[in-house]
């Protein structure tokens, strides 16, 4: 029956690793500063059901992943951080909890205050090395992520609400993950 479960387990994630490739990297809107997708949805699916381990496992195997089959850039750890600490935020507000909305606005809330303004700009000012070239264009980075960063903040909490709603406890129980 442990075998069983752990590979239901494992099925999932490979299942939402494709899915957030796709979402993210071939579905949403990607330019050489900004990118913004539905891809947040298979991650927070799989941090939900099946916890913090598997959920940033799922987030860091899909972001690599992402990159090679994409191959719109070069991977870069840096980035990776961000979708390993999303999906733990997920996994804190959503795992084995009951649910309530709060829940989901204070995810997206700090995932967006606490990383996505603050880190992204940082990573893209290193990735591109402006450090060396331009000093003086973090701004002209940092501003563009800011807006399409809480502009997404509605969207990522209307699109979760149902997603937690009647998604989340169907999966749960169609696949026998409850711990």
């Amino acid at each position: 029956m442990q075998k069983s479960s752990h590979l239901r387990k494992i099925i999932l994630c490979a299942i939402l690793i494709a899915l957030q490739i796709i979402l993210s990297r071939y579905v949403g809107i990607q330019t050489q500063f900004i990118q913004t997708s539905l891809g947040f949805v298979p991650i927070a699916i799989c941090s939900a059901v099946q916890g913090p381990i598997y959920g940033s496992a799922c987030a860091l195997i899909s972001d690599f992943l992402g990159v090679i089959l994409a191959g719109t850039n070069a991977y870069c750890p840096l980035f990776s951080i961000n979708a390993i600490i999303y999906a733990l935020f997920y996994s804190f507000f959503l795992y084995k909890k009951e649910f309530k909305i709060s829940n989901i606005i204070w995810s997206v809330l700090l995932q967006t205050i606490l990383i996505a303004i603050p880190l992204t700009p940082v990573w893209l000012y290193i990735y591109y090395n402006f450090w060396l070239n331009m000093p003086h264009a973090f701004h002209l980075m940092a501003w563009p992520q800011v807006l399409v960063r809480l502009i997404e903040i509605p969207i990522k909490i209307a699109v979760l609400i149902p997603v937690c709603k009647f998604l989340i406890p169907k999966l749960k129980k169609a696949l026998i993950l409850s711990d």
